[in-house]
Parts: C-alpha cells; sequence; structure tokens
C-alpha cells in the first residue's frame, strides 16, 4: 500500500510539473470536451469506490486545464485517501491552480502539517 502511494505521490508530482508546458505549447493529452469527460469518469469511479482510477482520471483531466479536476485534487489531497496520502502542500498547490483557472474553491484555514486533530 505504501509503494503504490508512493508511485502515485510521484506521479502527481511529475504530472504536475508537465501541466504548465502543455499549456504553454497549447497541447493536452485531454482537452476540452475530453478532460470534462475524464472528469465525469474519475467522479464515477470515485464513487464505485475506485480511488486509485478515480486519482488518474483527476489528474488527466487537470491535465486538461478542467477546472473541477483541478479543484478535486486539492480536495484529495486535502484529505487523503486510499490511493493518495494526504499532503497538505500538494492540497495548496491544486486549489490555487483551480482558482488561477477560475474555479471556486473555499478558503483553507490553516492548519499546521501532519495528521488531522483528534488522531
Amino acid at each position: 500500500m505504501t509503494s503504490t502511494r508512493t508511485f502515485l505521490a510521484a506521479a502527481s508530482l511529475a504530472l504536475l510539473a508537465t501541466i504548465p508546458l502543455a499549456h504553454a505549447q497549447g497541447q493536452s493529452a485531454f482537452a476540452g470536451d475530453a478532460a470534462a469527460r475524464r472528469h465525469a469518469e474519475g467522479v464515477a469511479l470515485e464513487k464505485r469506490g475506485n480511488d486509485h482510477g478515480a486519482f488518474v482520471a483527476f489528474l488527466e483531466a487537470a491535465e486538461g486545464g478542467h477546472p473541477p479536476a483541478l479543484r478535486k485534487l486539492g480536495e484529495i489531497y486535502d484529505n487523503g485517501n486510499a490511493a493518495v496520502e494526504r499532503d497538505y502542500s500538494q492540497s495548496i498547490i491544486w486549489y490555487q491552480r483551480a482558482r488561477d483557472a477560475g474555479e471556486p474553491v473555499p478558503q483553507q484555514k490553516p492548519r499546521p502539517p501532519g495528521p488531522p486533530f483528534g488522531y
């Protein structure tokens, strides 16, 4: 499980590094409607309990610049799930990308690093 989370974290960081380049070049694996469809697939996968598949779908939709997918990645990193460990610094990055894309994102309360309170 830890190796899967480590792989997913590394993959998301690698993808994060490619997003500005893809947008600067006007290229994307999933653009426009395709990114919206991939986001919808991610929502369906998440509802079925497939956190890993949903995470990959949201990453691909975010690469296509789909603002709700950018926000969703912020939420995933903010809370963590079965596929992704909670990473507050990554959540801030994704939330900011969503805001920059015009997606409404609630203001985050400052939190200390580490597990949520009460654990």
